[in-house]
């Protein structure tokens, strides 16, 4: 919960589990992950992040491609929705149309921060059901899928 505080008065404002993130794949059938090392735990997410309060999906979807992998995208539709955190979570088709690979600067990159280690990479499609990527229900339906899908529900609850 975070207050927002204005000229008649202070009022709390309930934060929700809502997160957004894209799928980004580039001409190799590989797709961007993030290898997270956290607590001794590795694991694989797809670039994305928390809602924040006023901003809508999309926003925090393009938003988050920039700062944890340094590319500008433009979204083309969501590919699912998964189910977690009692949250319908989008997860974005994106196309990079700018900047670098690599070179995201967010927060998740500051020393104080990061708790483990956060590296941005591009991983076979085909691997995808041999790692350990979260959600496991998104990654076994792009590695088992030739085309493009679109508007599905999966559930991680």
């Amino acid at each position: 919960m975070c207050k927002i505080t204005g000229m008649k008065g202070t009022i709390s404002v309930v934060r929700t589990k809502l997160r957004s993130a894209i799928i980004l794949m580039n001409d190799q059938d590989e797709v961007a992950l993030i290898r997270r090392e956290k607590e001794n735990v590795l694991y694989y997410v797809f670039p994305g992040g928390g809602v924040e309060y006023g901003h809508t999906t999309e926003e925090t979807a393009v938003r988050e491609a920039f700062e944890e992998l340094g590319v500008h995208v433009e979204l083309e539709g969501v590919a699912a929705y998964v189910a977690f955190n009692n949250e319908l979570n989008p997860y974005y088709w994106a196309k990079m149309t700018g900047g670098e690979f690599g070179t995201g600067t967010g927060e998740e990159f500051q020393e104080e921060q990061t708790n483990g280690s956060y590296t941005p990479m591009w991983i076979k499609r085909s691997a995808l059901p041999h790692l350990p990527v979260r959600p496991p229900s998104l990654a076994e339906k792009l590695a088992s899928h030739e085309s493009r899908f679109y508007d599905l529900t999966l559930s991680e609850d």
